[in-house]
């Protein structure tokens, strides 16, 4: 149940007003290499979450999307071109660019027609990818652009660079643009400081996020509810219920903490294992006067379900119905989950039964659970009525409620009911994930329809859908089948240089095979080059 986010221009709140976005993040350092950028997945933790796109609410006029669009055209272009493009020691200055390229992006524009819109708008959409971002292309062009005596400063554009700069784990040069934006006079708003706290946050650097909120005011801003709520969220986030506590503790005086912040606590402590701590707080909550609202209930109930307390977990359902706390789908699904993953679907039938008594309309995520029960028990033919059900219900589907599926029918080797499938899809308006191509190209594939697999990533590459290892692996794993090492070849560098992206050991010997038994020793050696330059293999001595 992916969940795509583009941020700019949405409220930072909308991540934490309700516990119901969840991201799984992974620990990396602050000093990646900019030759290829280590960066997280925005991936859905499916805790509690509602299946919506959080869409940006940047206005652009037809030409002002026109141009960005070139330039972000150009930024994309100039990166597959320089993919090992490595200025370590440079990009550490706000002032970085790369020679020659402000040429390129004046033939675009002259910065004095560029409103700060635009250039938050093309930074944002550098953004996007999860693979092989141009970090060091959107840099250059934004001072290009800031630099220019012609620009008008704003925060947005900043913001979007110091976002970036976070995803990519350039905190160095994240402050440093809050310092140019203090230089220049332009005040800077709380939310550029909630930015860079949930960039630490997701960097697994919580004390660093900490750090961030205390030196809000040496740049003028003043810290406020938002920003404690959104640090107790982040150190809830990464199982540092502990230090989350501390900082509530120390806190809870100046800022009068309400249902969001006592439900990131509650939160926390559930992520941490430690239950009995959560329901400490949960009672605290009510002791204080605070009413749980349904998110919080949610919470404890799925906290209890993940760690085997199913018995406790209705007890505390009952209680929310007792004290007049209506349950939503939120609440159904998280008694479903843990029933849906031990693949017992007489149960989570048997929930959905009582959600439909208590009148609670069932969300795309409920739908989606029990397509995958059906689906795990190889009854494809249920999990199409469920889908068909929802459609009816005006209750609209998404990739992860095909999938699954797609996957079934992959078990069954259906190549033809595939396609009826994803043209059912596509009739919905429903578009394909990652997941959703690379099943459709190993079905395709394992069926010798090789003209459909580079259909369906042709396909992947118009929509903008980023392959992942997996995609590569079905495509290169078919070619080198084949025996045609040329495309296994040429999709093994577009992976590593493009998409930065490291092959599994068995594809890359798999294609380096290919190349000796080729004769052609000298791309052997220059894969094992880029490989190298990459820093996912070591040349033997």
């Amino acid at each position: 149940m992916a969940l795509t986010k583009s941020r700019v221009g949405s409220s930072l709140l909308s991540e934490f007003v309700s516990p119901l976005f969840k991201l799984n993040l992974k620990h990396y350092s602050s000093s990646s290499s900019l030759s290829s950028p280590i960066l997280e997945v925005d991936a859905e933790d499916d805790l509690l979450t509602t299946n919506k796109d959080l869409t940006s609410s940047i206005t652009l006029s037809p030409s002002e999307i026109l141009i960005a669009e070139k330039f972000h055209s150009l930024i994309k272009d100039h990166h597959q071109k320089n993919p090992s493009l490595n200025l370590n020691p440079t990009t550490r200055n706000p002032d970085f660019t790369i020679p020659n390229f402000a040429f390129e992006l004046a033939k675009v524009s002259s910065v004095d027609h560029l409103s700060p819109t635009v250039v938050t708008y093309v930074i944002e959409k550098c953004g996007r990818l999860r693979h092989g971002i141009p970090f060091l292309q959107a840099l250059s062009f934004f001072n290009w652009v800031t630099n220019s005596d012609k620009f008008t400063h704003s925060p947005e554009p900043y913001n979007e660079m110091i976002d970036l700069s976070g995803k990519v784990r350039q905190f160095d040069l994240a402050w440093r643009l809050i310092d140019s934006l203090k230089r220049r006079n332009v005040d800077i708003p709380n939310k550029t400081f909630s930015i860079l706290v949930r960039r630490y946050g997701r960097a697994g650097l919580a004390d660093e996020a900490v750090h961030t909120f205390n030196r809000m005011e040496d740049y003028g801003c003043k810290p406020d509810e938002i920003a404690f709520s959104i640090v107790i969220s982040i150190l809830c986030k990464k199982r540092k219920a502990i230090e989350a506590q501390e900082f509530f503790d120390s806190l809870k005086a100046k800022f009068t903490p309400d249902v969001v912040v006592y439900s990131s606590l509650v939160h926390g402590w559930c992520r941490a294992g430690k239950i009995s701590e959560a329901e400490r707080v949960f009672g605290e909550m009510k002791a204080a006067g605070i009413q749980p609202n349904v998110y919080t209930y949610s919470i404890v109930i799925d906290g209890l379900c993940r760690h085997g307390q199913i018995t406790r977990a209705h007890d505390v359902f009952a209680d929310m119905v007792d004290a007049g706390c209506n349950p939503n789908s939120i609440t159904f699904n998280n008694l479903m989950r843990v029933h849906v993953r031990s693949g017992r679907t007489e149960k989570v039938l048997q929930i959905y039964n009582q959600m439909k008594r208590l009148s609670v309309p069932a969300d795309t995520i409920t739908y989606n659970f029990l397509i995958e029960c059906h689906c795990k028990d190889g009854d494809l033919d249920e999990a199409v009525k469920v889908l068909n059900q929802m459609v009816k219900k005006g209750c609209p589907p998404n990739a992860s409620t095909f999938n699954p599926i797609f996957g079934c029918i992959l078990k069954l080797g259906d190549v033809n009911k595939a396609h009826r499938m994803f043209a059912k899809m596509k009739e919905l308006d429903c578009k394909p994930n990652t997941v959703t191509y690379n099943l459709l190209m190993r079905m395709f594939a394992e069926s010798k329809s090789t003209d459909m697999v580079l259909k369906m990533k042709k396909e992947m590459d118009k929509n903008e859908i980023e392959p992942n290892v997996n995609s590569y692996r079905v495509l290169i794993s078919m070619f080198c089948g084949m025996g045609h090492w040329n495309n296994a070849y040429k999709f093994l560098r577009e992976m590593v240089e493009e998409k930065c992206l490291k092959p599994t050991d068995p594809v890359y010997e798999m294609v380096l095979q290919q190349l000796r038994k080729a004769g052609q020793m000298k791309k052997h050696e220059e894969l094992v080059e880029k490989m190298v330059e990459r820093g996912f293999v070591t040349r033997p001595l």
